[in-house]
């Protein structure tokens, strides 16, 4: 589980630091406002434990001298502190959200490295002075407060002050409110890759590290193949990768890597949407392979995927006559000339809806691919990890998919290595995992997932592995809310987070 943080807010009175305290732990679960301790007098209103634990000198120079307080300042004449019990909660995940005195942000950053430190700035002073007027607060401490406003703000304003990590500007309107909340979870989920990616250095050796190394030391280019076919001739898909393996190439299969039934469910039934996850497929091969029955016409999906290959690769392809029987079928090698020439054939109304309907969209849409990393034992959740991918516009590289093990009749180092070239022409990384039980879920990683953890880690400095959460992926037995299990014990062993 991954550790939350604690969120100070900052700002002169009346700025708005309880309204925004309320509003987001309200709306957030595992946000929980972090109850300081102070001497000062209760105000009227204010609820003991909720707003402030009240305590007179005395009791509260006893705790902190028994080692139960941290953080402890003098504010205005009034001793502030927190009791460490409270700031501990952190370590389950949760995140505690606190006022703090602007003078002591560095302090506390200093003895809680896990802060992230806001000041909320009013936009109009006139009216926070109002709104402190209109808190009864005693004649001496509003002065006090008064005279401190100049000299918190010619702080705040100095150009050598980087004490806070976001600034947020109250208008006193719910638009203030959501530009803090936008502002905050931005800046979380910052911390929490840098956090991640550090777990992932810890837990980055494998057992295949030789064979990474070997992989990268010699260069080693491994050809991938885009194979194209009528999905008629779906039944003959696993014929085609073996074939393809056979002459030493990696098969980047269109139905393997996208499941036909969960691309066309997801992406709402329109055959353009999936055909262009299709081209994207095409265009992470620098070799195609296109393959047929004999004497019967191609499909205008292949040959809308032939197009696009003479005009983006300038390369020729393989034609394969004969996917039923491939030990005996005919391949032809056509060149770029030839291929264009077969192209020139292709009746000139269905060319232009090909480019109208498909391929103009196409080239003026960003199409990233998205390699997904996962415990081969959640091999049994991998449609999910793909339709996550089709649902935030990416096209999934799932290796478990395209290249069965089976087919590499235990040749393990091409098998990785056919996976680590796949990894290294995809534009995102996704490493789906157990969000609440992370580290445990990394440890116990298969050795080909931990050994393109540490390809990525070790040689791929320019690209990072994004965490996604299978309960991000919405899988039933990661929604904590959604009872999967068959018996209490097995529910015990799934959740392991304490509430």
């Amino acid at each position: 589980m991954k550790n939350g943080y604690i969120i100070t807010l900052s700002g002169i009175s009346g700025a708005g630091k309880s309204y925004f305290i309320k509003n987001i732990t309200e709306r957030f679960d595992n946000f929980e406002k972090l109850v300081a301790v102070t001497t000062r007098q209760q105000r009227k209103g204010e609820i003991e434990g909720k707003d402030k634990f009240f305590l007179d000198l005395e009791e509260f120079n006893k705790k902190n001298y028994n080692g139960e307080m941290c953080t402890v300042n003098n504010v205005f004449g009034n001793m502030y502190g927190y009791f460490k019990d409270d700031i501990t909660k952190t370590n389950k995940g949760i995140c505690l959200i606190t006022e703090l005195y602007y003078k002591e942000i560095n302090h506390f950053k200093k003895e809680h490295p896990n802060t992230i430190s806001v000041y909320i700035l009013p936009d109009d002073i006139f009216k926070t002075i109002e709104e402190l007027k209109a808190r009864n607060t005693p004649k001496d401490e509003f002065e006090k407060r008064i005279s401190d406003i100049k000299t918190e703000l010619e702080f705040f304003q100095s150009p050598s002050n980087s004490s806070f990590d976001i600034i947020v500007t109250n208008k006193y309107d719910e638009q203030s409110l959501e530009n803090f909340i936008e502002q905050l979870l931005l800046k979380i989920a910052e911390l929490d890759n840098l956090q991640n990616q550090q777990l992932l250095v810890e837990h980055s050796d494998s057992d295949y590290s030789k064979i990474v190394d070997d992989f990268v030391k010699n260069s080693v280019q491994k050809d991938v193949v885009y194979t194209s076919f009528d999905g008629d001739d779906m039944h003959y898909l696993h014929n085609i990768c073996s074939y393809e393996i056979s002459r030493g190439n990696i098969p980047l299969n269109p139905e393997t890597s996208l499941g036909y039934y969960i691309s066309t469910v997801t992406l709402g039934g329109k055959k353009t949407e999936v055909m262009k996850d299709c081209l994207t497929l095409e265009m992470l091969a620098n070799k195609m392979s296109v393959y047929s029955k004999e004497n019967r016409p191609l499909s205008e999906g292949i040959l809308a995927e032939m197009i696009l290959w003479s005009l983006k690769k300038k390369q020729g392809l393989d034609m394969i006559e004969g996917v039923t029987h491939l030990s005996s079928s005919k391949l032809r090698s056509l060149s770029l000339d030839e291929l264009n020439s077969y192209l020139n054939k292709i009746d000139s109304l269905m060319k232009y809806e090909l480019f109208k309907n498909l391929l103009s969209d196409y080239e003026n849409d960003n199409h990233n691919s998205a390699y997904i990393i996962a415990n081969m034992e959640n091999f049994k959740h991998i449609d999910w990890a793909r339709t996550y991918c089709y649902k935030n516009g990416l096209c999934p590289i799932s290796p478990q998919n395209i290249l069965p093990l089976y087919l590499y009749d235990s040749k393990n180092k091409e098998y990785i290595q056919s996976r680590l070239e796949l990894l290294r022409r995809s534009d995102r990384i996704l490493l789906f995992i157990d969000r609440n039980n992370l580290e445990e879920d990394l440890k116990r990683l298969d050795p080909y997932s931990m050994a393109e953890i540490y390809f990525v880690k070790r040689y791929l400095k320019d690209k990072i592995i994004e965490f996604i959460g299978w309960d991000e992926a919405l899988v039933p037995k990661y929604n904590q809310n959604n009872k999967w299990s068959l018996t209490t014990n097995e529910d015990i062993v799934i959740r392991k987070v304490l509430k």
